[in-house]
């Protein structure tokens, strides 16, 4: 079987080679010029570009077209597919992959809408491979998927609510604009939705507070799966996952950093993390 992703997954280069996993990227645009999403520019060139530009970047799905291209030689070998994407609440690129597999009446392809972003994506991706790596059927590694979109928990914080109120992606965390003086918004992605949670002062009462939610007891029997991606402020993001990985039944999926896509709607600054019990 073949997992296909978009970029919005945030996952290292070396680890969608390694895994063998395919991506359609999205676009990122920024004054005059463009990039495709992770494949054309760096994430930390992107922030320094951000960080010094006036302009307000842009993003854009991938056509239906980007997603017919991507399965076709899989289609073509007798390849089941599944396809596994950022929330159609905050993108149309769902609705793409939804469209290029009707062009494709015999092949096996299943579309599953994640109702996550970045890392939360990326933690499904990955344990949905390696669900398959185990051993488990085309339709077993589906059901996990689905199922995982459901239970996924992503958590982040932004340095400014800007580039989402811009973006228009700021959902109900629209609540929380004009009160954030000095403060960092603690948010959830809730459904494939940005939800406000708290509001919090200091960088240290905020990483406390995400070390409070990874340290919540895990479904009995079960183990806890761990991402945490950044972007533009890598210390702060390793001094947390030290601090993550010393919490027992926690193990480590991925360390990632926010690409593009993700980056022009949080901005510079943003820290996340993202878990699971399996």
């Amino acid at each position: 079987m073949k997992i296909v992703t978009d970029s919005t997954a945030d996952l290292r280069r070396e680890t969608y080679e390694e895994e063998k996993i395919g991506v359609v990227p999205l676009t990122v645009r920024l004054g005059d010029r463009v990039w495709r999403d992770y494949l054309d520019i760096e994430p930390d060139d992107y922030y320094a570009l951000l960080r010094k530009s006036t302009a307000s970047p842009t993003t854009s799905q991938p056509s239906p077209q980007a997603f017919i291209d991507a399965y076709g030689p899989h289609t073509t070998a007798g390849e089941p597919i599944l396809s596994i994407h950022l929330s159609s609440k905050l993108s149309g690129t769902y609705q793409s992959a939804t469209l290029a597999r009707a062009h494709f009446p015999q092949g096996t392809i299943e579309v599953i809408d994640s109702r996550q972003a970045s890392l939360g994506l990326g933690m499904i991706v990955l344990l949905c491979k390696e669900r398959a790596r185990s051993g488990a059927s085309f339709q077993e590694v589906v059901d996990f998927g689905r199922d995982l979109a459901q239970k996924v928990e992503t958590y982040f914080s932004l340095d400014s609510l800007e580039y989402l109120k811009r973006g228009g992606r700021i959902g109900r965390a629209q609540s929380f604009l004009g009160t954030l003086m000095k403060v960092k918004p603690l948010l959830r992605l809730t459904d494939g939705e940005i939800h406000p949670l708290e509001k919090i002062r200091t960088t240290e009462r905020l990483l406390n507070r995400f070390v409070e939610l990874v340290k919540t007891e895990p479904r009995k029997g079960s183990s806890r799966r761990l991402i945490v991606a950044e972007s533009d402020n890598g210390d702060i993001a390793a001094g947390l996952l030290g601090r993550l990985m010393e919490i027992p039944g926690v193990s480590l999926v991925e360390r990632c950093k926010l690409g593009g896509v993700i980056t022009s709607h949080a901005g510079p600054g943003a820290l996340a993390i993202s878990f699971v019990d399996v």
